[in-house]
């Protein structure tokens, strides 16, 4: 019989997510942030590309549907266990489907889900509204979700509109609890006066707080928030701590590349800028 394997003195998460080799998005935000919140983050990759599809021409792709199903297979076989579980992008249904079956063998801990499917009031070129459906089946089963704006409207049906006021914010949080969602972030809420706001749905309770909108567009920013807020959870902070410093080092690091020039297709400076993230979870 097979030996559980002991568990080890750090706490480990496992990152259902697209994998770039060149880029700041998805696992190559996530990974870092994560290790050195101190936190092992396992790889579960869904797809791997030569680039993010941000600006660099027609990457190389590699859907990777059937690894999770196997991957997850083989790791309880092994007696594995995983004290939280990152959801990001799927992409197809096969891979919605094997995540359901990953967080029914692995999700003794927070599962943060984030419904990556569309931004700016339009799904992306290659989702549409049976793959909203599908998401939904995910809800349920996670801890906390980490729409933006758009995937909030789309996946409660309330329509889209250029700016958000805090009664539409606080309908969309009642649709999220009655699709059984437990706990929410909302990111990129458009305000009517050219401010932003971070919502958040802790239980019953909804709020959420505002922001200026400083600096350029960088890609990978929703992977980097939510790589935070997991890792700050895990350190025992606040749901609104965990968002608040979320937000505050992806301004930091939008501030910082803006401040070198870099090439927003790259996504944010990351590395130079890791102490900081662990003096603002501490």
């Amino acid at each position: 019989m097979q030996t559980a394997v002991k568990k080890k003195p750090i706490q480990r998460a496992a990152i259902l997510h697209d994998l770039c080799t060149v880029g700041k998005a998805a696992m190559t935000n996530i990974l870092p942030v994560l290790s050195v919140l101190g936190v092992e983050a396992c790889p579960v990759p869904t797809m791997v590309l030569s680039t993010h599809t941000g600006g660099y021409g027609k990457p190389a792709i590699y859907p990777l549907s059937g690894f999770a199903g196997d991957c997850g297979k083989h790791l309880k076989s092994q007696g594995f266990s995983f004290d939280a579980v990152f959801v990001g992008y799927l992409g197809n249904e096969k891979n919605v489907r094997e995540a359901y079956t990953f967080l029914e063998d692995f999700s003794g801990g927070p599962v943060l889900f984030d419904p990556i499917m569309a931004d700016h009031g339009k799904f992306y070129s290659n989702f549409d509204e049976s793959y909203n459906e599908l998401l939904k089946g995910l809800i349920p089963r996670c801890t906390l979700m980490t729409p933006n704006y758009t995937e909030s409207c789309l996946l409660t049906g309330e329509a889209y509109e250029e700016s958000c006021g805090k009664e539409k914010f606080l309908r969309i949080t009642e649709k999220l609890k009655n699709l059984n969602c437990k706990n929410a972030v909302l990111t990129s809420i458009p305000l009517e006066d050219g401010l932003s706001a971070v919502g958040i749905l802790d239980g019953d309770e909804a709020d959420w707080f505002t922001y200026e909108p400083t600096g350029r567009a960088y890609p990978g920013t929703g992977d980097l928030f939510s790589a935070v807020l997991l890792g700050a959870l895990l350190k025992g902070l606040s749901l609104r701590k965990a968002a608040e410093a979320a937000h505050r080092f992806v301004a930091h690091c939008i501030q910082k590349s803006d401040a070198a020039g870099y090439d927003t297709r790259e996504g944010v400076l990351l590395e130079p800028e890791l102490l900081e993230l662990v003096k603002i979870v501490s």
